[in-house]
């Protein structure tokens, strides 16, 4: 972003304070790279001190004027700017931090795409940026910032002279897409699925959909909206949107329809058409995403041909079904996030996956299942039999004994069905019964951190080099 620190100060309303001596250039100083983490802060960034019920992010103003920060953004505290940078004293920081995104998103005309759903969304972001990059300039949203924090932080980082974004707009509770699709005002809408996730906070899946569906409200009757064909939520919904609804998926009727579909050693193959496409990723979940990039490539205006190049060169995103090869043991990592919707296609990789010996599932919680938790985690207990057909399963957390119900009343003996209390002890127990040959699904919420599991079992096999090409 490419503002001065006078130019913010009008945008913001705040009052600006600067050390003595000044910044270089004064008030005239352009504004550096903005951080909302203190013990993240470089040498010139901007720390923006956000504050939640635990902590009041003033609090750590010094510790990033200490790191080397340009300057401080803060609200109810004085603070004295230290030699050489400033303070910028607003409001109220987040409401701030909205108001420079909503400027910087005004002042650019690139084609914005917003990306929502519940499953599949990081994925299907990350491809539509490698489909649209040989064409323009553009970014997508980095890490997973498609909250009220993330999204102004994506935005601020959207220049003039950017051909588009891809920005992925995640939610927890009612209103939130509609709030976020407001800020980011996208001329192109894609929602992937609508599955199950969050069911805690919505209550049902009904709710889901009409929170999903915020996004259609928002771009109104003369944007694109790219659409799952083969979701029966998505074609209630379709009403809401305009006649611009673009479908992708397996049915006839779709406009980006495929056929062919085959996936094997780590290659979704398909046809769109004549055209034959090849993505380097694994599952046969993937292709959601996949079409719904080649939706949004043909809308910029690509060929299929050109999107085909494009997706053949796509770069997986670690920790989403991720193959990794650890001491001769196939380690299925997809432990980034966790919905029932989510486990179910990673155990169904977990059975198409080739296995010399073992089929393996060390599985987490699911988060925000509310009072559906029980039900859902024992359904996926079946689940590991029925769809997997796992010879074993390892469990953890507040949900275990649940899923291990589940499992062993879909036909798993109770000796092979094993709930250990804390995540990183599954590392030990599984170097104990594992061996080569094996396939080992690992899957769980971002809260389990059963990421960790897989760098202790790499470590102790001395793989962390595999490990870490394959991430």
């Amino acid at each position: 972003m490419d503002i001065a620190l006078e130019q913010m100060q009008s945008v913001l309303c705040g009052r600006l304070r600067l050390g003595n001596p000044p910044p270089r250039d004064g008030e005239y100083a352009t504004v550096g790279p903005i951080v909302t983490d203190s013990r993240l802060v470089q040498p010139g960034d901007v720390f923006w001190a956000l504050s939640s019920p635990r902590r009041n992010g003033a609090d750590f103003a010094i510790e990033a004027m200490a790191r080397g920060a340009s300057g401080v953004i803060v609200a109810d505290r004085q603070i004295e700017p230290w030699a050489g940078s400033f303070v910028l004293e607003v409001e109220d920081t987040k409401l701030a931090l909205w108001q420079l995104a909503d400027w910087n998103r005004r002042r650019c005309g690139g084609l914005v795409i917003a990306v929502t759903g519940s499953v599949g969304k990081t994925t299907t972001r990350e491809m539509i940026d490698a489909v649209l990059r040989p064409a323009g300039a553009g970014f997508a949203s980095p890490k997973n910032f498609n909250n009220d924090i993330g999204v102004p932080l994506s935005l601020l980082l959207l220049k003039p002279e950017h051909d588009y974004a891809v920005l992925e707009l995640g939610a927890s509770a009612k209103g939130e897409v509609d709030a976020l699709a407001r800020l980011a005002a996208p001329q192109v809408g894609v929602i992937t699925r609508i599955g199950d996730a969050h069911l805690g906070t919505f209550g049902d899946q009904q709710q889901i959909a009409a929170a999903k569906a915020e996004l259609l409200s928002v771009l109104g009757s003369e944007s694109p909206a790219v659409l799952s064909g083969d979701d029966p939520w998505l074609r209630r919904l379709a009403g809401v949107a305009g006649p611009q609804v673009v479908w992708f998926g397996r049915s006839g009727d779709c406009d980006v329809s495929a056929t062919e579909v085959y996936c094997c050693d780590g290659h979704l193959k398909f046809r769109v058409g004549r055209q034959a496409f090849v993505a380097p990723v694994w599952g046969r979940h993937q292709l959601d995403a996949a079409l719904a990039a080649i939706a949004v490539g043909l809308i910029y205006g690509r060929s299929l041909a050109e999107v085909a190049d494009a997706l053949a060169q796509f770069k997986p995103v670690a920790r989403r079904c991720n193959v990794l090869d650890v001491g001769g043991i196939a380690v299925l990592d997809d432990t980034c996030n966790s919905s029932p919707m989510a486990v179910r296609a990673a155990l169904q990789l977990l059975a198409e996956h080739p296995a010399k010996g073992r089929r393996i599932a060390l599985l987490g919680d699911m988060g925000e299942m509310g009072m559906h938790g029980p039900r859902m985690h024992f359904d996926i207990g079946k689940h590991v039999v029925t769809t997997a057909g796992a010879d074993r399963l390892f469990i953890c957390g507040e949900y275990a004994a649940q899923t291990a119900a589940g499992a062993m009343e879909a036909g798993m003996r109770a000796e092979h069905v094993q709930a250990i209390a804390e995540p990183l002890a599954c590392a030990g127990r599984l170097r104990e019964q594992i061996a080569a040959g094996d396939v080992l699904l690992v899957k769980g919420s971002r809260a389990m951190a059963l990421d960790r599991v897989i760098d202790l079992l790499a470590g102790a096999t001395g793989s962390e080099s595999t490990l870490s090409k394959a991430a």
